[in-house]
Order: structure tokens, then C-alpha cells, then sequence
């Protein structure tokens, strides 16, 4: 049988959080986000280890509860995403690791993911021969292409092109989940092309490696924006409240 692991890399500046403290440390609902990420990856029991790569001079990840767990391994992290999931892969290989084995790799300001998504999600790549698999949920919103630069002199900011059909379109969340030894060579062909990847599914794609996507919850959202705190922290609140 296949080990699972997880890679959730937590380098992110939040440029466009717009803070002082990266977002994946901000506290909501009384914990730093990513510690909600941990917990919640923690909790099912299934993964050898939970790797988290970071800068090289986070002094942050430290201070988290969590940091001590002996299943959380803390590694140095790459100038981009892509660099960082790949460090982590790096890693998990240098333990032994078949190239087999799966990857979950997810966002470290997404702290939504639910029990109820993980298990879904084994039981999708335990029960069937899918090359991997990404959360996701419909477009639902009017989808509007923007022209950058406006045509009306009083106008400056974007105007709109075009509505794009929104038929057949999803967001992509995480956790996506693909195979170590698939997932590494997809990642190092990507930036041996140029490609800066998005995401891990854009890399597997360009390789002709089509994964499944399941549907997710909603409220599985990333904290991005700062009008995205107070959704998360009134979900976290909620759910916390209820258990």
C-alpha cells in the first residue's frame, strides 16, 4: 500500500492581504491560519508526515502550538511555489519514499478544509486509477474578461471586455493530490520550460497528465483579500462553536 503525504508550502509574502504579518500567520478565530491548516491535516491520522517549507528566514513557524508535532516537518522553501512544493517533494524522496507514494499539497492560507474533503479524497485515489485529483467547485458568478487599460479618459481603471461563458468553468482549490514521482518530474519539466505554474494541476496538465476534479465545499476559500478575514473567521467561529 501507498504512503500519503502532504506538502503545504508557507512561503507566501500577502502581497495583496496587504499586512505587516504574512497571511498565513495572521490569527482568526483565535490561531494562526496555518496552525488551522495543520490541525485539520493532523487530525485524520493518515499522513507519514505533513511537510511545510518556508523562507529561509521565517522566524514565525516556531512560535505555532503545532511546530513540535512529531508528524510536522518544517523545510527550507523555494522563491516560488512551485520551488517550494518541489522542495518538499525533494524531501519526502530523501526519506525513502516510493514514487508512487501521494502528495497532497495545499494552500497554507486556506484553512476551511474540512475531515469530510480529506477523507473524499483518499477514498478517490484508494479506490480508483485516476493520475491524480483537484477540489473544486462551479463558477457560479457572471464571469467578466477586463481590458487593463480603460477607454474613457474620466475612467481610468479597467473596464469590461467581454462575459465569458461560464459553463463547464471551476475554481481550483486544494488540496490537489497527485503521485511524488509524477508530480516531480511534471513540476521540473514545467520550469525547465519556462512555465510558471500556477498551480500543481497547470504543471501535471501541460504534461499531458489530466487529473479528476471533485467537487468541494464552498467555504473551502483562501484567505487572499483582507474582506476574506471576517468570512473565515465567523466559518471558523461557527465550526467551532458547534463541535
Amino acid at each position: 500500500m501507498t504512503d500519503l503525504w502532504a506538502v503545504i508550502p508557507a512561503g507566501g509574502k500577502g502581497l495583496r492581504f496587504g499586512s505587516q504579518v504574512p497571511k498565513q500567520y495572521t490569527v482568526v478565530a483565535g490561531r494562526p491560519v496555518l496552525e488551522h491548516v495543520l490541525t485539520a491535516f493532523l487530525k485524520p491520522k493518515v499522513f507519514t508526515a505533513v511537510v511545510v517549507p518556508v523562507p529561509p528566514d521565517d522566524r514565525r513557524f516556531d512560535e505555532l502550538a503545532l511546530s513540535s508535532d512529531g508528524c510536522v516537518y518544517p523545510i527550507k522553501g523555494g522563491a516560488e511555489r512551485a520551488d517550494s512544493v518541489q522542495a518538499g517533494l525533494d524531501w519526502i524522496k530523501a526519506q525513502g519514499a516510493d514514487a508512487n507514494d501521494w502528495v497532497f499539497v495545499h494552500d497554507a492560507a486556506r484553512p476551511l478544509i474540512t475531515q469530510h474533503e480529506l477523507h473524499g479524497l483518499v477514498d478517490v485515489i484508494e479506490s480508483s486509477t485516476c493520475p491524480g485529483v483537484v477540489l473544486g467547485v462551479p463558477a457560479a458568478d457572471t464571469l467578466k474578461r477586463v481590458d487593463q487599460i480603460s477607454p474613457y479618459p474620466e475612467q481610468p481603471e479597467s473596464c469590461i471586455a467581454e462575459t465569458v461563458d461560464r459553463n463547464g468553468l471551476w475554481y481550483a482549490m486544494t488540496p490537489q493530490v497527485f503521485r511524488l514521482g509524477e508530480l516531480s518530474y511534471a513540476l521540473q519539466a514545467a520550469k525547465q520550460s519556462g512555465l510558471v505554474a500556477t498551480d500543481e494541476s497547470q504543471a501535471m496538465e501541460v504534461n499531458g497528465r489530466l487529473p479528476w476534479l471533485i467537487r468541494g465545499r464552498r467555504s473551502n476559500i483562501k484567505l487572499t483579500y483582507p474582506e476574506d478575514l471576517e468570512l473565515i473567521e465567523a466559518l471558523l467561529s461557527a465550526r467551532e462553536d458547534a463541535s
